[in-house]
Order: structure tokens, then sequence, then C-alpha cells
């Protein structure tokens, strides 16, 4: 399935929001956005790609400069922790998602399992934000992230 697709899938979904999952470049994020999705979900797809692929996350921040905007950008892959949603948003994510530890709760103790996984989450976010000084979601996008780069570190 090729971007032709895109129009397809519009065409047929009742008018639901269109948002493509497993965007992880520049290039595809200019795609979709010209053939007008309404979101874009950066995602590796729970690792499933080949090897030698970019992690979702190194990929995240390069999309959200290219998207600036324009369309609402999700994330998710690898979040475990209040501090990964913390720099998901911080790289330009709009919105985190959950899976695999939701669906471990889930399948071990139902919703009071899914409870069990989100309550600590949101708990050490609110820490990860007081230490970083971020009252507000807004807050967390102006700080800035340090990426190692043969070694050294450099701001965003």
């Amino acid at each position: 399935m090729g971007l032709d697709s895109l129009e397809f899938v519009r065409t047929h979904s009742a008018g639901l929001p269109l948002i493509v999952k497993g965007v992880t470049t520049t290039a595809d994020a200019r795609a979709v956005l010209q053939h007008g999705v309404d979101a874009i979900h950066v995602s590796n797809h729970g690792g499933r790609q080949l090897d030698g692929s970019p992690a979702a996350f190194d990929s995240l921040q390069r999309v959200a400069d290219e998207v600036r905007g324009q369309v609402p950008l999700l994330f998710d892959s690898g979040i475990r922790r209040g501090l990964d949603v913390f720099k998901a948003i911080a790289a330009g994510a709009d919105l985190v998602a959950i899976g695999r530890p939701v669906l471990y709760g889930l399948a071990l103790n139902g919703w009071q399992g899914v409870q069990a996984v989100l309550e600590p989450l949101e708990q050490e976010l609110r820490i990860v934000m007081q230490l970083c000084g971020a009252a507000t979601l807004a807050d967390i996008r102006s700080t800035p992230l340090l990426h190692s780069t043969s070694g050294s570190q450099s701001p965003r």
C-alpha cells in the first residue's frame, strides 16, 4: 500500500480522522502532510522493523520539526516511565500512547491492573515536571533536550 491508498481509506472511513502510523522520516512526514492527513503517529510498531532502522524516539524530533504543528503528532514506542512521557513531549509529541504496559496490566488484573500501570506513570511524570520546573505541558515543550553526538552533548 502506498500513498494512493490514503484517499481510498478517507473515502471509505465514514469521516473518521485519517491518522498515519509508522512515520519515522521527514520525507514520509512531508508526503503524508501533502495528502491531507489529520494526524501523524511516530512509531516503530513495537520494534518489528528491520535491523538498522532508527529508533522511533530518534525520529520523533526530526518529524516534529518537519510537521511544525500542522497536525497533531502522536508518539509511542518504548514508553515505560513518566520520564519517557516527558522526553517525548519535549521532543515534539502532542500525545503519547502507552501500549504494552497497559495491555500487560489489563491481562494481569483487568481495569485495576491498568490503573496500577497508569497511576505510577502519572506520578513519575509529575515528579519529573517538578524537578524540571515545568508546571504545564507547554513548559515541557519548551524544555531543551540534549542529544549525544559522537560523545558530545548539544542542545536541540
